[in-house]
């Protein structure tokens, strides 16, 4: 009976482990494409400058950030221990900047990148 019910559980979480991503919310982490391990690579993203709004926490890359319910990014603290590089378009192209593990930027303003729409960990 007991292994019965361990089999369950191992089939309950491999389905939950192959479903989509739901778009993303206020402190939800979003897992989009990319081979990172979540504990190495940590953005925290924010829609407004100085860390307001609502915001992320991004542990892969996005080549799609519109696509992750995030049109502007304001200001962002890489909190993770990869260096994260933001891109002014989708896909990664365009001018772009990098704030390596335990920097951030409290407005994106302040760089050629205003508004990344993809984020890269390397």
């Amino acid at each position: 009976m007991r292994l019965r019910h361990l089999a369950a559980a191992g089939a309950a979480a491999a389905a939950l482990t192959l479903t989509s991503v739901p778009p993303a919310s206020a402190d939800q982490p979003v897992a989009a494409a990319g081979p990172l391990k979540a504990d190495r690579a940590k953005a925290k993203v924010f829609e407004d400058p100085k860390y307001h709004g609502k915001h992320t926490v991004f542990t892969r890359s996005v080549p799609n950030l519109p696509a992750h319910g995030f049109d502007r990014i304001g200001s962002a603290k890489n909190i993770g221990k990869r260096t994260v590089t933001f891109y002014q378009h989708i896909n990664y192209s365009g001018a772009h900047f990098s704030l390596k593990p335990g920097e951030s930027e409290p407005h994106f303003g302040n760089h050629p990148a205003m508004g990344p729409h993809s984020l890269h960990f390397r």
